[in-house]
């Protein structure tokens, strides 16, 4: 069965998940072909699949936007119209390399077109082309609604109108995959999409850390000593993972008495400002004990950085579901998370980590405050949470699930209901 998978960024979490649910299909037997953008960041580890960097788009992860945080209005309204600028620019662009990508899909005729996410208005237009040629169409739903504010009105206008128009895209798809109960319940409620299209996986725990891990001396670089207890922030920094109540619970904390530090690591989205971060971790007089480490985490560090972890937190706003929450547990970490997406159903309250209610730092407090004051309760938490996801979240398991209901929508309902006939007609004959 020939399976192409579309994942349009080369860069970061998406196309970490893109990666190894490839590997786990081609493991269950399925041909797979990855088409993704030429800035694929993880051209150097091993594929069992096929990779066409079709894409010419752009980076995701832009370093220069991190040096050049704005300060003051002047300089914060001039990147207010640069972001918008350019993102209309960019739309333009990816207009184009739709364009090629349709074609190049109709041309290659996969019996599935597995998609990911999707950023412009447009793409309707293109999936209803590629419906028109025959081909079937399939999604995993990692987002469906828009969690940042924007930085203009402009880019309100066009993230509503986006928004819209993604919300009518699910319809054009034979199957759409989901992350949890949660999830599939909230979506069938605000899209119309038959609920027999919906199906429900896990999101998998990645190995990609694990093999591409290096040392390069993180704790020195933060001045980490080892009698320190490190509560740690990782990912993409967004308005709706709740940063700043975060250092609202750290500075609630008697961190001094833990020895406690807090490390924020991440790239900033454009909706983040990180000098009022830091200005916040001074008002908070938390400034001494909080390290920000603003910058795209490659690859190779992110195991040397969770492994300094005594507890990782999650204080999103809102949410579907988390990758890095995936790493913390495969890493044997416990976790402090806010009770909001499928997180009740990854973390087992008590067990592998504790659920906080959202928007609550003295609950988040109190929360990172019991684990950083038993040693004991952290290490048990951290080896249920990396045994739950050895015994729950392989990938393999989930590309087998993906794999028996992308098969069925492949045949097509004529040849799924000769089949269903053939078989009720075996079933008579045996008995």
């Amino acid at each position: 069965m020939r399976i192409f998978v579309v994942e349009p960024t080369g860069q970061g979490g998406l196309v970490h998940y893109a990666y190894e649910l490839c590997t786990g299909l081609a493991n269950a037997g399925a041909d797979i072909t990855l088409v993704t953008a030429d800035e694929y960041e993880l051209s150097g580890c091993p594929h069992n699949f096929r990779v066409d960097k079709r894409l010419h788009l752009w980076k995701i992860v832009d370093s220069r936007a991190v040096r050049k945080q704005p300060r003051g209005v002047p300089a914060k309204t001039w990147r207010r119209f640069w972001w918008t600028g350019r993102r209309v620019l960019r739309f333009s662009r990816l207009l184009g390399q739709w364009i090629r990508l349709t074609n190049y899909l109709i041309a290659e005729k996969p019996d599935v077109i597995l998609f990911g996410r999707f950023y412009f208005p447009g793409v309707s237009l293109f999936l209803r082309r590629l419906k028109r040629h025959g081909l079937v169409l399939a999604d995993v739903c990692h987002e469906y609604e828009f969690r940042d504010p924007s930085l203009s009105r402009i880019n309100a206008l066009i993230d509503r109108t986006t928004g819209f128009f993604e919300k009518t895209v699910y319809k054009a798809f034979s199957a759409v995959f989901i992350h949890g109960e949660i999830n599939r319940d909230r979506f069938l409620a605000e899209l119309e999409v038959p609920s027999e299209r919906v199906h429900i996986i896990q999101h998998g725990v990645s190995s990609l850390f694990f093999s591409q891990a290096q040392k390069v001396g993180l704790a020195e670089r933060y001045g980490i000593e080892a009698s320190d207890r490190l509560v740690l922030f990782f990912g993409n920094l967004r308005v709706s993972k709740g940063v700043p109540d975060l250092l609202r619970a750290f500075a609630l904390i008697e961190s001094d008495k833990y020895r406690a530090k807090l490390v924020v690591a991440g790239y900033p989205t454009q909706s983040v400002d990180v000098n009022e971060l830091r200005r916040l971790a001074r008002e908070f007089g938390i400034e001494r004990r909080t390290i920000f480490d603003i910058r795209y985490i490659p690859n190779h560090e992110v195991s040397e950085l969770i492994q300094l972890a005594t507890v990782v937190a999650f204080p999103y706003l809102s949410a579907t579901q988390s990758g890095p929450l995936m790493i913390a547990h495969a890493f044997g970490r416990p976790v402090v998370a806010t009770s909001v997406g499928n997180f009740p159903e990854v973390v087992k309250d008590g067990i592998t980590g504790l659920l906080v209610p959202p928007a609550s730092p003295p609950a988040l407090a109190d929360a990172l405050g019991k684990i950083l004051a038993a040693p004991d309760l952290a290490e048990k938490m951290g080896k249920d949470a990396k045994a739950l996801a050895e015994r729950r979240y392989s990938w393999n398991s989930v590309a087998r699930d993906m794999l028996t209901v992308l098969q069925d929508i492949a045949l097509g309902p004529a040849v799924r209901g000769k089949t269903a006939s053939s078989a009720n007609d075996a079933r008579t004959v045996i008995r």
